[in-house]
């Protein structure tokens, strides 16, 4: 077996965390660290932790920021810490299936066989949607958000992450390559996953390996994709659909001043063609994303993508 670092980033987390505690202390795998810093939480959060601590003090680390600093950040420090054969990310108020960690770290072990254990390798999953008393929403988070899974390109990572950071698992090898997660990076394991595709090997298990619990204090949540949602967006405006492009095209250009010096030269080019797409408009927008297939994930989405840049 292999040691697994678990990193959970809390905030303000007492009301979830026992459970999420308590869905990775019963899980079939138990070879694993938790590591866990609490980003100045105001509420009980921190004595539920030390509580925890004091009963399985060999498989625990607590910390806590000295500011305030947010999850991605959060997870970059963590990050840090870690000297672990493998890392695995954990929301603080999810709650993991009892086999979550065996099943993500058996595809790993198969991705090791056939690109090499020194490859940078990534693994996620499919997550099932719940309310906030874990009762069933959606059984594929994936389906319903209609994310493309099947086409896992360097490309379309540009335009759009599909890789959710709770159920990921990624290998020493990917977590040197990364380091510090860029502060221009849109959220931590956007800039893994593109890492990941930029540098090695990623794989998705099309099953889901835990719940997904949406409540009102959720940073990023799920929303089920649909004509309606999008006709909603659209009346938005076009420059918020505009910036959130230019968002991913910073995060590109930094990207690129990152690892201009390792990456190859085809990725060097993609992500100068993403890059140039600041400066165009009309059919030489639609033209360069057809051409690099810099495409969102499904229908709907690219055509709200070209509608913004009409």
């Amino acid at each position: 077996m292999s040691n697994i670092d678990i990193l959970m980033a809390s905030y303000n987390s007492e009301k979830y965390i026992a459970s999420q505690i308590n869905s990775i202390l019963s899980q079939t795998y138990n070879d694993y660290h938790i590591y866990i810093n609490d980003d100045i939480s105001t509420d009980n959060t921190l004595n539920i932790l030390q509580n925890y601590k004091k009963q399985y003090n060999n498989i625990f680390s607590i910390s806590q920021s000295s500011k305030k600093q947010g999850i991605k950040e959060n997870f970059s420090t963590l990050m840090d810490k870690s000297t672990a054969d493998y890392i695995m990310f954990s929301d603080h108020d999810d709650h993991w299936f009892d086999n979550k960690i065996e099943i993500t770290y058996n595809e790993m072990t198969a991705l090791e066989k056939k690109y090499s254990a020194f490859a940078p390798l990534l693994v996620f999953t499919d997550k099932t949607v719940t309310d906030s008393n874990l009762n069933i929403i959606n059984q594929s988070h994936n389906k319903c958000e209609k994310l493309n899974t099947k086409n896992i390109s360097f490309n379309r990572l540009l335009m759009g992450n599909v890789v959710s950071g709770c159920t990921i698992m990624i290998n020493k090898p990917l977590k040197e390559i990364c380091g510090h997660i860029n502060k221009n990076a849109i959220m931590h394991d956007y800039w893994i996953a593109l890492t990941a595709a930029a540098f090695g090997h990623i794989s998705y298990i099309n099953k889901p390996t835990m719940y997904y619990r949406q409540h009102s204090n959720n940073t990023l949540g799920a929303k089920s994709y649909s004509i309606k949602l999008a006709l909603q967006k659209l009346k938005e405006g076009r420059k918020n659909m505009q910036q959130a492009v230019f968002q991913n095209i910073i995060q590109a250009e930094c990207f690129l001043n990152q690892y201009e010096n390792v990456l190859n030269s085809n990725h060097k080019k993609i992500l100068k063609e993403f890059i140039s797409l600041k400066n165009k408009r009309n059919i030489y927008f639609i033209d360069s994303i057809i051409k690099n297939h810099f495409y969102k994930s499904g229908f709907i989405r690219n055509a709200g993508l070209f509608f913004a840049f009409l």
